[in-house]
């Protein structure tokens, strides 16, 4: 009878012991996870705010150039035509200084407006690359079958351009239109045998621009015969006012 007592009594020993055992882990459980919350509570506002900071990051590594891209597309092809921008900038606020590192713009059937206002190539002077390729525009009194302005790193503007005008053309702008080219032109437009046929002008020049100053620093081309050198500087400048981008 007292070993079957025993006998017994051992499981319920074994289930106090057990039990036990699990009352004196329990606490230990229980602290320990109470310091992983706690932990997890003070780590969740940063962590909140790190996520926060990425996603804007990122945002705005998108969104600010293709703002950008999408302003020079409607401000080229404003009077018609079509036209296709695309700007890298790393990292993209810099763009909002008028820097980046690429610019290219390609476009055809513009029609760009021609002014003597100042600014040079400034819009792209911020850009360590870039590639504008035009065709079939027409700028002031010309009407250009393809316009090119490349440039790589701090090195000069390559310029290459066929343009054609006419007496006629040239006639209907004054000298504050046209500017510094006023007598060239005028001289042009009053030879008869010109009138209205075509006067082929080709263009290609190596320029610098320097504080809204656009300079020819070699080469050159002819309209009917004539330096044609100031006449790209001119037609470079009234493209590339047409690429700043105001944010």
């Amino acid at each position: 009878t007292a070993g079957a007592r025993r006998t017994d009594h051992r499981p319920a020993e074994l289930a106090v012991t057990e039990n036990g055992d699990r009352n004196l882990r329990s606490p230990d459980i229980n602290s320990n996870g109470l310091a992983h919350a706690g932990k997890l509570q003070r780590m969740t506002p940063w962590l909140l705010v790190a996520i926060a900071l990425l996603i804007a990051a990122v945002l705005t590594q998108v969104l600010v150039p293709r703002l950008g891209e999408r302003r020079i597309e409607r401000h080229l092809a404003g009077n018609g035509g079509e036209a296709f921008v695309a700007i890298a900038a790393m990292p993209a606020l810099r763009l909002l200084r008028g820097t980046g590192d690429r610019i290219l713009v390609r476009g055809r059937r513009l029609a760009i407006g021609m002014s003597t206002e100042g600014g040079g190539l400034t819009a792209l002077d911020g850009f360590a690359e870039v590639d504008i390729a035009l065709r079939d525009f027409s700028t002031g009194p010309f009407e250009v079958a393809y316009f090119e302005l490349t440039r790589n790193g701090d090195g000069p503007y390559l310029m290459r351009s066929e343009a054609v005008t006419s007496g006629v053309a040239l006639a209907g702008y004054s000298s504050e239109q046209i500017g510094g080219l006023v007598l060239l032109l005028h001289v042009l437009a009053k030879q008869a045998p010109l009138g209205s046929r075509g006067v082929p002008v080709s263009v290609e020049v190596e320029l610098t621009s320097a504080e809204g100053i656009v300079s020819i620093s070699s080469g050159g081309g002819t309209i009917a015969g004539y330096p044609a050198g100031p006449i790209a500087a001119m037609i470079a400048a009234a493209v590339a006012r047409r690429l700043e981008i105001n944010y």
